[in-house]
Formats: C-alpha cells, structure tokens, sequence
C-alpha cells in the first residue's frame, strides 16, 4: 500500500474542497492517506475519518510520528505553492504539485514548488497556458463533482413549496472574487439563498442565509433549488484562474447555472447549462429566461446537466492522475 501525505493547507472539515476530495480518493483506491490539518482547534488527537485516510491535528503532530515511527511517504499531494518545504523534510518518491489558485502572495513561491514537482495538474485553462511553459510534465485537471450526488434521492423542503420560483442560490465561502452586487440584486428580484461563509466579504442582508452544511445536507439543500449562481468578478485574476467545485455541483443537483462570463464558464462542454453573462441586466434575464421555460423544457435541461456531470465527477479526475503514478512506479 503506497502512502500519501497531504501537506497543511485546509482543514479537513472546512467546506469539501481540492484536498479533501482528493484525499478521499486516494484511500478509496487504497493509499494509505495522512492529511495534516492547518490548526488543530480542539482535537488534539488523530483521527481515521475514512479507511485508509487518518486524519493529524497539525504537522507537529503529524511529523513526530513520521520520525520516530519511520513513516516513507511515496507520494505528496500539495495544492498550495507556498508548502514545497514539506517536501523537503518527508521526501516523497513522487511529488504532485495540482496548481488550483492563482493568489498574488503564492506568486513567490511558485518556482520552488515547480523545481520539486514531478507532475503539475492545472485546475482550469488559465493556470495550464501559464504552467505549460514552466514545467514539463503538465495536465488539465478540473474540479468535479462526487458521482454518487448526481440526481441523488433528496428530501423535499416543505417551506419551500408555496415559494414562488426560481428560487436561486449560491453556495461556498464569500471572498474578493464573488460579486456580493450581482447576488444582492438577484435578491431583489427573486427568492435567493446564501449557504457558506464570509471568507473576508460581508455576505449581502437581503438573501436567505443558510451557514454552512455538511457537504451531503448542501448537496440535499441544492436539489431544492431551481438555478445556481456563479456571480464572480471576472477582473479579478482569481475569478480567471479558477475553476469552481460549485459548478459542479450545481450540475450535479441538477442545476441550469446563470454566471458571469469567463474561460471556465463560457465553455463548448456547458453552452447548454451555463448562461454566462456580462452585466446586471442579462444576469437577472437569463435567470428569467430559465423561470420561464415549459416543465418539457426543464426536464430536458436537468438531465443534460445531469449527463454533464457524470463526465466530470471525481472518480474521473482521479483516474487521470493515478494514470501518471502507475507510469512512474512501474
């Protein structure tokens, strides 16, 4: 069983993100899984959340073990730039550097983490036109979504049931790169939920805030959504380099997704899903345009955002990188 450590970056419990998606899919293929948290908060102890994926409380934690239980890690797994010294004090056979933001403070770190890597995977087209020319042994590797969430069976909302549709949603943290100007004035139109966080930005007072959920509770919560939003701020160099998990998850539910219109969103895969817009006006429209359909034509529409993301879940994306491990241990 080849091991793999993934570096301080998030806490396993904060949102479902990059790393924990993809922790989990290393221990659901048999890898032996350590995953260090960024703080320890309360638990002081580690924890096997999943077979095969234990999780430590921090990386003192986590690196004392490694010493005197003479832990051999094959394989790191790193999705920030700003953690390649790890590398150097466990010493992986195989380090994966998947490259999924593109924030000014990292910006540093980048040429140090490309030395170490034997692979990068880019999170979306933006990073890869970047990376390609940095390394040599560069993919594409998009976020996606978990295969046994798509058209899941799901418990209705009784209280959402004499709301007048669509009732739309966002889902995630709210940092620099949401435009909390275009939620609130869908807010003002029609009924709009907010589930996550503020990550640095106020979220707007007119939505119906939903704090954060466990990730199979969200997902219950998207499918009694209508439409799912993707209102970011395409000048910001963040929005242009990401990829959102929320995409596909929205598809997953099910979800027709009005967003703002940037390489990610304006794509031939999604043309029939997603209704990329660039201003206020054709944001609210397109969300009209959707409440207006026939119930035909919004059945339609679901199972195509259905059929969509059965082509991106997680169980794909990982068959792509553990494609490059085989190559490279045999």
């Amino acid at each position: 069983m080849k091991t793999v450590f993934i570096p301080p970056i998030v806490n396993s419990s904060f949102l479902r993100q990059l790393p924990q998606q993809m922790a989990s899919q290393f221990a659901k293929h048999g890898y032996k899984v350590y995953f260090c948290n960024e703080r320890a908060g309360i638990n002081l102890k580690k924890v096997e959340v999943e077979k095969n994926l234990t999780v430590y409380p921090n990386w003192e934690y986590f690196y004392h073990e490694f010493k005197t239980q003479n832990i051999k890690i094959d394989i790191m797994y790193n999705t920030a730039a700003k953690n390649y010294e790890y590398s150097d004090l466990v010493k992986p056979e195989y380090n994966i550097y998947h490259s999924c933001d593109s924030f000014q403070e990292w910006k540093n770190y980048e040429p140090h983490m490309l030395k170490r890597a034997n692979i990068v995977l880019c999170n979306s087209e933006f990073i890869y036109n970047i990376r390609k020319n940095q390394h040599e042994n560069v993919y594409l590797v998009r976020n996606g979504c978990n295969e046994s969430y798509i058209n899941m069976d799901y418990t209705i909302y009784n209280n959402l049931k004499f709301v007048k549709p669509p009732i739309c949603v966002f889902s995630g943290a709210c940092g620099v790169w949401v435009s909390t100007y275009l939620i609130k004035k869908t807010a003002e139109e029609y009924f709009t939920y907010f589930v996550g966080m503020s990550f640095g930005k106020a979220i707007p007072e007119n939505v119906n805030f939903q704090p954060v959920l466990e990730h199979h509770e969200m997902m219950n919560f998207l499918n009694n959504m209508d439409v799912g939003l993707l209102p970011f701020n395409t000048k910001s160099e963040i929005t242009q380099a990401a990829n959102p998990i929320k995409l596909w998850e929205y598809l997953a539910s099910g979800l027709p997704i009005v967003a703002t219109d940037w390489n990610e969103t304006n794509r031939e895969e999604l043309k029939n899903v997603v209704f990329p817009t660039n201003d206020k006006e054709e944001f609210l429209s397109n969300i009209q345009k959707i409440a207006n359909m026939s119930d035909i034509d919004k059945k339609c529409l679901k199972e195509e955002c259905f059929k969509i993301a059965k082509n991106n879940t997680w169980e794909i994306r990982f068959n792509v990188i553990e494609k490059q491990i085989r190559e490279f241990f045999n």
